[in-house]
């Protein structure tokens, strides 16, 4: 019996890793469904990369 081809290619895993990392976004993970359906989730994002927090402008 052959083997089933992968849920996720590379290519696909390598392109979102790359935005992700281009997006700042430190904390992220991709679901891949046996339905071929793929989810990416994202954690949390790195702030030096969102500017300025708005409460220390004001003080």
């Amino acid at each position: 019996m052959a083997p089933r081809p992968a849920l996720i290619k590379q290519v696909e895993l390598t392109r979102v890793a790359k935005a992700m990392q281009a997006a700042g976004i430190k904390s992220w993970r991709i679901i891949a469904r046996p339905d071929g359906s793929q989810e990416v989730v994202v954690g949390s994002m790195d702030t030096a990369t969102l500017g300025p927090d708005p409460d220390e402008l004001f003080r």
